[in-house]
């Protein structure tokens, strides 16, 4: 698939489904967090499981087999025929108009209640290690906060956008004990998590915070 799949088209197998919001950091009151439930942005807090079945309840609806890559196809799809750490260059390189990654833009997390207004918060300027902890790239400012939109940036040279960040992806692969692979990296993670190459793994049960999926359609004679 060129994009993630985004919450719009994954309630259409789960109505019910939420992909909630994340929490914010220090000293907030009276509002939860940041959702993250965009329409167009990837779903998120799906596990494993969850995946493979929205595969096969889309593979029913279209007629087709549709799953999850292995972690090969993941890299080859990924690389696009490049040998870098991204398809578009090697850690250093400028991917503000190319991926969502964990940039200067999470200082955002370290932020204050405003005055007389719960609701609002507002960044702390020249905010401490205490308050602004999140590990991140601070020369780069991708112009996204959290997840972005599907294709909100360039795609790679077969077509296929945000295979560095926005979400983790969740791909056939397993490593040990029966965990999953993931690929890819996401807006919380920096440069170096979310090369061609990089990789993690979760139980296939667990719904994690910044891990989503795209599909595969496999091939008719």
């Amino acid at each position: 698939a060129t994009i993630e799949v985004t919450n719009e088209l994954f309630m259409r197998f789960d109505p019910t489904h939420d992909s909630r919001h994340e929490s914010r950091h220090g000293y907030q009151f009276g509002r939860v967090g940041y959702p993250m439930t965009d329409p167009k942005a990837p779903v998120l807090r799906v596990s494993w499981h969850d995946a493979m079945a929205f595969c096969e309840w889309l593979s029913e609806r279209i007629g087709r087999r549709f799953t999850l890559p292995t972690e090969e196809q993941w890299e080859w799809a990924c690389r696009a025929g490049t040998a870098t750490d991204f398809w578009f260059g090697n850690l250093g390189a400028d991917y503000t108009s190319r991926a969502s990654l964990g940039d200067a833009s999470l200082s955002e997390f370290a932020a204050c209640t405003a005055r007389g207004n719960y609701t609002q918060a507002v960044v702390l300027d020249n905010a401490n290690r205490y308050d602004d902890w999140v590990p991140k790239d601070d020369s780069h400012d991708d112009g996204s906060f959290l997840t972005a939109q599907a294709a909100s940036y360039g795609a790679n040279p077969w077509g296929l956008h945000d295979m560095h960040g926005n979400v983790w992806e969740w791909t056939l692969s397993e490593r040990h004990q029966g965990r999953k692979i993931v690929r890819g990296g996401s807006w919380y993670d920096r440069p170096k998590r979310c090369t061609s190459s990089y990789w993690l793994d979760y139980p296939p049960y667990q719904k994690v915070f910044n891990v989503g999926f795209r599909v595969v359609c496999e091939a008719t004679p």
